[in-house]
């Protein structure tokens, strides 16, 4: 099998374009390839999926202890397996906790570092050595350069490395993806030419060698846990406006009794029969104006008998809808940005008063509401937040519930307690 990290020194270097383009360009050769996608994200494994045919999955050493990490990994594997990385290799929180670099070492998988060659020439051998040798215990294996101007410029750029180059991108504003404010725009919204991204990116990097490299003993199986019967139906907003989901949280309510049914908030005239509403993040705010012309299914929601779990942009369309009290403003800057970590101050669908969780944020909105769900903590920084009342818990926290499975056997019991 092969496996390796995709990363580069700093964000913006075209990691999610070169991954994307691998990825489509060795599933055209035939291999089943798998994508991972290192630190919170939604938007860039859409991308991955696309490529592959198969969900990608998240691996983030903050959020989810090592071992689940591992197992997640090995879960997955396939003929193929490409990480992409996060920020920079080393970017993460104290310690490089939840780096790219730390996702590597767990593994034991080899780095292939993209670098942004438009204002290098010779001086990439510089950054490339630092990076090789700044922490002996990663490998990295070869390196591709993107935004490069000529063939004569990747001359110089193949001179000065002291690590093998896989080869190189050109400067081609035909690859660029389309972004908004929480980053890409996802692929429920809009699909790159897949064919072309993968024939570009390739164009000049050799994969041959790059499989070569990236060779390694095949790990232990560990197949997915079969779904339990089902013993309770979760609907969940599947659109434009809402899709930031971790696939494996979607699983373990699988795996835990949940029969899944995705709604087209946008669409859809109603809710169907279920004992919960799961509203996962997204972009409602884009979409304010046809989600409140929907009117049949806003007054689904508004009179939905069941419970309601909803995360950021869940938590925004209830407040639009009335459903919460408060209101939701946008901003021009981001509110929260980054790991928290949430205590209960109540009993909620989720967690019991007192119990902490590990999640991330990032949101441009501001909620102007009674909270009282949690206690959120981002390093030195604590303030109350999210609403929780009875069937309802809204709040701005993304969870994995990797780290804690139990937690999807509360959302499917309350999908129980609630259910018609």
């Amino acid at each position: 099998m092969n496996a390796f990290v995709v990363a580069a020194p700093h964000s913006g270097a075209g990691k999610t374009t070169i991954t994307t383009g691998l990825l489509a360009a060795l599933a055209r050769r035939g291999h089943r390839v798998q994508a991972y996608k290192v630190g919170p994200d939604y938007i860039d494994p859409s991308y991955h999926r696309l490529a592959t045919g198969r969900p990608s999955r998240t691996l983030d050493t903050w959020l989810c202890p090592p071992e689940v990490v591992r197992t997640l990994f090995w879960r997955w594997a396939a003929d193929v397996n490409i990480v992409e990385g996060v920020m920079g290799l080393f970017d993460g929180g104290p310690g490089g906790r939840g780096s790219t670099a730390e996702v590597a070492r767990l593994l034991d998988l080899p780095v292939v570092l993209v670098v942004d060659a438009s204002r290098l020439a010779q001086s990439a051998g510089a950054l490339i050595h630092g990076f090789a040798t700044y922490d002996p215990g990663l490998r990295l294996v070869g390196v591709l350069f993107t935004r490069v101007a000529s063939p004569s410029h990747a001359a110089s750029l193949l001179s000065a490395s002291p690590v093998p180059v896989l080869g190189w991108v050109e400067e081609d504003p035909s690859l660029l993806l389309p972004e908004r404010h929480l980053g890409l725009v996802p692929t429920t919204e809009w699909r790159p030419d897949l064919s072309h991204l993968a024939e570009a990116v390739t164009r000049h990097v050799d994969l041959d060698r790059l499989l070569e490299l990236t060779r390694r003993p095949a790990g232990p199986a560990l197949p997915p846990p079969a779904p339990a019967p089902p013993r309770a139906r979760i609907a969940y907003a599947w659109d434009e406006a809402f899709s930031f989901y971790y696939e494996d949280n979607l699983d373990l309510l699988r795996w835990s009794g949940a029969e899944l049914v995705p709604v087209r908030m946008l669409d859809d005239r109603g809710l169907p029969e279920a004992g919960l509403l799961y509203l996962g993040g997204g972009f409602p705010e884009v979409y304010q104006e046809a989600l409140l012309a929907n009117r049949p299914m806003a007054e689904s929601v508004r009179s939905f008998p069941g419970a309601v779990y909803a995360e950021c942009g869940g938590l925004m369309y209830l407040a639009m809808l009335g459903v919460i009290p408060g209101r939701v403003a946008m901003t021009d800057r981001l509110q929260h940005f980054g790991y928290a970590e949430a205590t209960a101050l109540v009993d909620t669908l989720l967690l019991r008063a007192g119990e902490t969780v590990r999640g991330h944020e990032f949101h441009y909105s501001l909620w102007e509401g009674p909270a009282n769900a949690y206690r959120v903590r981002h390093g030195p920084h604590e303030r109350v937040e999210g609403y929780a009342s009875g069937r309802i818990l809204a709040t701005y926290v993304h969870v994995h519930l990797g780290a804690r499975p139990d937690l999807a056997t509360r959302l499917v019991e309350a999908a129980r307690g609630w259910a018609p």
